[in-house]
């Protein structure tokens, strides 16, 4: 003002502008000072919610943000040097369509202490863990300034926080610790935020100190899916994103499959009933069962064959057993291998022709298998007994053990040899089964129930348990099969029989016994045991075969289908695990680091 009063009238005027010109200045430029700073200190990721900064622009400078944040986990308190300030000024930033290579070295410098570095990964590509090696070597030459890492605000501190910020790909996302904390605790994300600041920086890709931030280089379109499941408990599949692609994004953020909704179930391979059983089966499953411990290192051992090589021995035992077993049954028939056994002499009541009775004395003789088949019988019902009764035992949820299909089968291997023991301690020996036609018959059935046994094998054969759930995912189409075959049979034998009943020698009797005809007719196997003589009667069984033809030939294409979809779960499936075993590894590694 006393500039102005001492200004003649001929440049008043002038200074009235200048002294406007001055105030805009004090106010303007540290506005624009400032919007500069926010605009270019640091790499763009910091300041991803900057609406002059461009979602591709941010993607372009995403790699040069991980170079930097790889070579400052190596040793952070060491100066960055000029040579790496002129190794990463190379990195030329793409802002606006310009190229502005200088500033990132700057923005370097005034964040130095504000970025928290990250181990080289093998995602990177090779230049970038090559520049990543340079500045490496750079900084172990020390220099004159540190790197000061600066813990998050609110963390750690007397008053929780009350969300989690996360920087997924470029795009922010903050969630309720709280919504977090109700999910399942084996979410990655259930898991992350109970950790310490410091590990999390160990399973993060970056910390944003800005945003007070947790920057992971994922999908941010498939993690929006995520961020409404801990708000819904729903997971739904973006249609834009590939369901390949999409799993293997649910995989990474630990979340079970079984979220899916149903809408977008159609992506989810469909695993057999033991991994199902598995997944429901974990290691919280033993902690408040009595031995819990000891259950759950017998129940991985056994049920889980992949986990040791002990495991994976007594897999192949088990499977030995069950082989010998079968053999054993099997050449056990064979004439040669069969030794006579005397039975005890009866009294029998003969009649004679003069109408006497007479009482006789009569050795009958049997053939049994030999002895070395009856002691391999009872050594491998042994060892399948003991199998069992571990599993049974180790089982969290012994009705649901018994009731599986599997087990069943197991425990139908070894109950006849039981009973037919249990027969003979009640004093039923082979000495009375004549006698006893009840007795001889349960015993006959007995023996006929060991070839349940192979069965067994499906246990250990991948190729069996791809055949089991083809049929069971094809039970519609094997129903709708049967139901049109039964009309059939009903329908040609009716018609057969009351054309051929009235020739003579005709095997069609009655419907029923025409069924067998029918059958074998409409499945074109064709034995030749019955046959029709009447014109009328051929030209019915001529319906009768290409009816089958067409009723058996329709839904094979669709359990081929099916079959293929199968295989293809199973590679999924198993890749999967592949993967979370990994992941697993790699995050109890890293907590047990920050332990030490």
């Amino acid at each position: 003002m006393c500039l102005i009063e001492n200004t003649s009238d001929k440049w008043r005027p002038a200074a009235v502008v200048l002294l406007i010109i001055s105030n805009l200045q004090r106010l303007i430029f540290p506005l624009l000072k400032s919007t500069c700073r926010s605009s270019f200190q640091g790499p763009p990721p910091l300041h991803i919610r900057e609406p002059n900064i461009s979602h591709a622009t941010c993607w372009h400078l995403l790699p040069h943000r991980l170079i930097i944040s790889s070579a400052l986990r190596s040793k952070p308190k060491t100066d960055i040097g000029p040579m790496a300030a002129a190794s990463i000024s190379y990195s030329a930033l793409a802002y606006n369509g310009q190229v502005t290579g200088n500033m990132i070295s700057g923005a370097a410098q005034q964040h130095k202490k504000r970025l928290i570095p990250l181990r080289k990964t093998d995602a990177m590509s090779h230049a970038e863990r090559r520049n990543a090696q340079v500045l490496d070597d750079v900084w172990r030459s020390g220099g004159p300034d540190c790197f000061q890492v600066v813990p998050p605000g609110g963390v750690g501190s007397e008053g929780e926080p009350l969300f989690l910020r996360l920087n997924i790909g470029g795009t922010s996302f903050v969630i309720l610790i709280d919504a977090l904390l109700r999910a399942e605790s084996t979410t990655f994300l259930s898991r992350f935020v109970q950790l310490t600041h410091t590990a999390r920086l160990k399973v993060s890709d970056a910390y944003l100190a800005d945003d007070d931030a947790y920057y992971f280089q994922r999908s941010p379109t498939s993690f929006e899916a995520i961020f409404q499941y801990y708000a819904t408990g729903v997971v739904h599949r973006p249609s834009e994103i590939c369901p390949a692609s999409f799993l293997s994004e649910l995989d990474f953020w630990r979340i079970s499959h079984q979220h899916v909704g149903s809408c977008c179930a159609d992506i989810v391979p469909q695993p057999r009933n033991e991994e199902k059983e598995e997944e429901k089966v974990d290691d919280t499953t033993f902690d408040k069962l009595m031995c819990g411990k000891l259950r759950r290192r017998m129940w991985t051992f056994l049920e889980r064959p992949g986990s040791s090589m002990q495991a994976k021995a007594f897999e192949l035992s088990s499977t030995l057993f069950v082989a010998i077993s079968v053999m054993g049954l099997s050449f056990g028939t064979i004439p040669d291998f069969q030794v006579t056994y005397y039975m005890a002499p009866h009294k029998e009541s003969v009649v004679l022709p003069n109408g006497v009775v007479q009482v006789v004395s009569k050795v009958e003789e049997m053939r049994v298998e030999h002895p070395a088949f009856v002691f391999t019988e009872r050594i491998c019902i042994a060892f399948f007994t003991v199998e069992y009764c571990l599993r049974f035992f180790a089982a969290p949820r012994k009705m649901r053990f018994a009731l599986k299909p599997l087990n069943l089968v197991d425990l139908l291997a070894i109950v006849p040899f039981y009973l037919e023991l249990l027969l003979t301690l009640c004093g039923v020996d082979d000495k009375k089964l004549r006698d006893l036609r009840w007795a001889f018959l349960v015993v006959r059935i007995l023996r006929v129930l060991r070839v349940i046994r192979i069965i067994k094998l499906g246990r250990f054969s991948s190729g069996l348990q791809t055949f089991g759930m083809t049929l069971q995912r094809s039970q519609k189409q094997l129903q709708m099969m049967a139901i049109v075959l039964l009309t059939g049979v009903v329908f040609f034998s009716t018609l057969i029989y009351f054309l051929e009943k009235d020739e003579d020698g005709t095997p069609f009797i009655s419907i029923p016994a025409a069924y067998w005809w029918c059958i074998v007719t409409m499945t074109t196997v064709g034995y030749g045991d019955a046959v029709p003589a009447t014109a009328t009667g051929k030209i019915i069984a001529s319906a009768a075969i290409m009816c089958g033809v067409l009723v058996l030939a329709l839904p094979i294409t669709i359990i081929v289908d099916n079959f293929i979809k199968v295989a293809q779960d199973e590679q999924q499936a198993e890749q999967q695990k592949l993967d979370q075993s990994r992941q697993e590894i790699a995050l109890q590694s890293m907590l047990k680091g920050d332990e030490d």
